[in-house]
This record gives structure tokens, sequence and C-alpha cells, in this order.
């Protein structure tokens, strides 16, 4: 049901207890988040903002995760409040031709509705140096990519997304399995710095339990893990004084060719993919939440979100030693595009895969765009961003630099990890975002991404099951593919690729 939020009108808490739980996000510690954020760091927009001056103003805004709208609510209250505006959040979906002014929508839609000239352009004010908003403490990544759609800024990030590899540390550990483990490779367990180890870890766990390791995933897991693992197969992950362009294929192009707007799932990193997926022990029974599935041991790793890590279990307050955490692990090989071969490295090689996360953006019908913007820069401020980034059950991952920065760690806190994993957990998002790196991967996000990430999770699942060999089911999701895109003129198809690949 909407809630209209103004200065004239108290809010309608109609998410019960849930909100209060997630408008609590800043745990005992945060107060020095604040202060930092305050003193000479990132502040908030609006400070210098003149009194109520959207009076008279109302604003629809849809948001169709009741979580992330039960946790923004105070902020946007908190808004309408200092500005006269009245807000009226809506925990449906944005749809064309409703009312809604402002959309908070997965970063993988932008381009569905920016190519229909239905979003209205970030106004040019946000960049300028002394703006409150502070734009240049975006990730590049989002600064420079996933908010922008024909080279022009749609959206402002809200959350990030995060993924990290949980492990049981007990039984990496134990005796038995150690000494089985040995015999078997002549070396000792670790914690996977590659998807090779990580394969090879799950199968001796599979054999030596009789059980399986890895906790069954659901179809779209098993597409996003299939696609992060063949972005670290595809290009040597190269910082800003090191891009190339290999002959073959752009830095720009991943699952699609940017050049002919076709698919690349013919390339060798997707094969390679799929031999990895392939060769996972299988699972057992439909998906469950792998938080789960390590808690009862019926699974020894896991890659998750931390959506899923909130949920690990807690005692004394503390999540327990026996739950070991690992930054996302890289191949020990990529394709050469100049060679036209696999090259070994001499460590992992890690390129980062976007394909999730949060953005606001604003209707272009809509008549109080500023407003409108006002309110999207205040959710994804300096500040704001902090208190979603410290709300573990949101699992907002990381979208400026800030988030990342060491006088932030009191951000990392509510999961509920000592001290020394809390700055691990930190190092891990930095490393999953890696801004450092120029080459990353971004996931699929032209208006036809819901039909093409819908065949992928279908095909993969069936490679990832046993159900077909990992060729035949690439050759499947081709088919499945290319059938998809003769639904669409090419010049069209080639259009958008080129527009999701930032190549305008």
């Amino acid at each position: 049901m909407p809630q209209s939020l103004s200065a004239n009108f108290p809010i309608a808490h109609n998410f019960g207890s849930r909100c209060r739980l997630l408008a609590r996000p800043l745990w005992l510690g945060f107060a020095c988040v604040f202060a930092a954020a305050g003193c000479g760091g990132e502040s908030s927009p609006g400070t210098d903002s003149p009194a109520r001056p959207f009076t008279e103003i109302s604003l629809t805004l849809s948001c169709p995760d009741p979580a992330f709208a039960s946790a923004i609510t105070p902020s946007v209250k908190s808004w309408a409040t200092r500005t006269g505006a009245k807000v009226t959040i809506r925990t449906e979906a944005m749809a064309i031709g409703d009312t809604s002014d402002i959309g908070i929508i997965p970063t993988a839609e932008l381009g569905m509705w920016a190519d229909r000239n239905d979003l209205a352009p970030v106004p040019a004010g946000f960049r300028v140096v002394d703006h409150p908003y502070q734009w240049s403490g975006l990730l590049p990544e989002y600064r420079e990519h996933l908010i922008e759609w024909g080279g022009q800024a749609r959206a402002l990030p809200l959350a990030g997304d995060g993924a990290l590899l949980v492990y049981r540390a007990d039984r990496l550990t134990d005796p038995k399995f150690v000494a089985a483990f040995r015999e078997r490779l002549g070396r000792d367990p670790a914690v996977p710095a590659t998807w090779e180890d990580f394969a090879v870890l799950a199968v001796q766990f599979a054999e030596f339990d009789r059980k399986p390791s890895l906790p069954p995933m659901t179809a779209a897991e098993t597409a996003d893990v299939f696609f992060r693992v063949a972005a670290c197969f595809d290009r040597l992950a190269m910082n800003e004084t090191g891009v190339k362009v290999g002959t073959g294929v752009s830095s720009a192009s991943f699952a699609h060719d940017v050049g002919t707007g076709d698919s690349r799932l013919n390339a060798p990193c997707f094969l390679a993919a799929a031999e990895w997926l392939g060769s996972l022990p299988k699972s057992v029974g439909g998906p469950v939440d792998p938080a789960v599935a390590l808690s009862k041991g019926d699974a020894m790793l896991a890659v998750v979100t931390l959506t899923q890590l909130a949920k690990l279990p807690k005692e004394n307050g503390r999540i327990p030693a026996r739950f070991g955490i690992a930054p996302l692990p890289g191949t020990r090989k990529y394709f050469d595009h100049e060679q036209k071969q696999f090259v070994p490295v001499g460590t992992a090689n890690y390129v980062p895969y976007f394909a999730g996360g949060k953005l606001g953006v604003v209707r272009a019908r809509c008549p109080k765009q500023e407003a409108a913007f006002d309110l999207l820069a205040e959710l994804g401020s300096p500040t704001r961003s902090l208190e979603l980034l410290s709300t573990p059950g949101l699992g907002v991952g990381p979208f400026r630099n800030a988030h990342l920065e060491r006088d932030r760690l009191s951000a990392w806190f509510g999961y509920g990890f000592d001290a020394d994993r809390s700055k691990a957990l930190q190092d891990m998002m930095r490393h999953y975002a890696r801004p450092e790196v120029r080459n990353p991967v971004y996931g699929l996000r032209g208006p036809d991404q819901q039909a093409l990430n819908a065949a992928a999770a279908e095909e993969l699942t069936k490679i990832a099951t046993g159900t077909v060999t990992p060729n035949v089911g690439l050759n499947q999701l081709l088919g499945a593919w290319n059938r998809i895109d003769e639904k669409t003129p090419k010049e069209t198809r080639l259009r958008w690729r080129k527009l999701s690949s930032g190549v305008n």
C-alpha cells in the first residue's frame, strides 16, 4: 500500500517490525562514521538548500523491494520534512504508463527504460567539484558506465552488490580430511585462490564426506557464477596504464561482440567456464540458502552474496570462527586474444563482473525533476549510503570510494564478525570491486536482458546438474540466444550491444 511522506503528514509505517529492524542500521559504533563523514570527508547534499524549496510538490516513488523501501523511508521522511515536499512510496515495480515520478530499479534494467527515452538525464550540476553529492566519490564502474546509456548519465546509484566465499574453516583443518587430501593430491588443503582450486576442494569434500559439498543454487545464481568465472578466463585484469585491445575482441565485449552485435558464447572463455561448472560435485534437491546449508553442515563452501552473508548464525552476537570468509577467486589462466590461446598467470587472475545493485531514476515526464533528483541525491549521498551499507539485511555493496576506506570500517561491523574479520570483509569488497582494474566485465543490461538472462539460467542449470555435457549445454544456450536475437532487427541489436558496453 502506498505511504505518503511530507512535512505535514506522518509516515504510515506499514512494514511493522521489519521496518523498525531495518531502520536501525548503525549499531553501537557507527556514530564515529557520521563524525568522519561530516568532518573533512564526504557530506550529504541539501545542507545549503533554501528552506523548504519544494513546498506543495508531490512525488511518487516506486520501489519493488519492500525491505529496501522500508530502510529508505526515514531518509525520505527527513528530506520531505526539510524541503516541504510530499512523497508517496509504492512497493510496486515501476511500470510503463504508471504515475511514478521516481523508480528504484535493478541495475540491469537501465537500458530497458533509457532506450525508450523514458528517463531524465542527471543534471550536469551534479558533476561540479563542490556539489555536495560528490560525484567524484563514486566508484568508476558506476560513475563511468553503470549509470550511463548513450553517453549520458540516466541514473544515480543507490546500492552496489557484493559476493565472497564462505567456507567451513573447522572442516578445512580437520586432521582426517587434511590427511585424506594430502594422500590424494600431495599437498594440504587451502582456501581457494582460483576457481580451479574451488572445484578441486569441493570435489574432495564431496568424496570424503560422501555427500554434496556445495549448496544447490537457484538457476539465476548458477548463471551469475558462470559469468563471473568466464570473465576471469576472458581477459587479463589490467590497470589504467596497461589496458589494451587484443586482436579479435574489444575490451568492451563480453557476452556479445560490440563490433558485430553477435553472441560470444562460442568464445574459449565460455567453454572453459562451462567445463568448470560441469566439474563441480552435483548437489541434491532444490535451491537452499547457502547460510543455512553451511550452518547445518550440508555444505562446506559456497559463493554467497552480502544478503546471504547476513544470515549466518551468531553466537553471543558474533559469527563463530568455524565460518571462514575469503575473496572471490580468479583463474590460473586467461585467453590471450593475440596469441589465440590460454596463457597461465603467476597469481590468480580476478576480473570484476558487475551485474547487480540498484539505481534511482527519474521519469522524463516528471514535472518536478529538480525535486526528484534532489531526493535521489539524498538517498545516494555519502552519509545516507553508509547507513544503507551498514544494514546487513539489505545486502548493499559498495558504490562509493568511501565505502572501502578504512576509516569507514564501522559500516561493516553489522555483519557480526570480530574486528579482524570485519577488516577482512571490507578488504574482500575492495577486491570484489577492484576500482584499479580498467577492463572489468558488465552483465547484460540491454532491453532484451531479461529474456537472455532467463535462457542462460535455464540452460546453464542443465550443465550444473549434469543433465547435459558442458559443450552441449553451451550450444543449446547459444541457440536459445540466437532465437531471441531473431525477434529484433540486427541494427537495433547492434545498437543495444554498443550502448550496453559504453560504446557510443
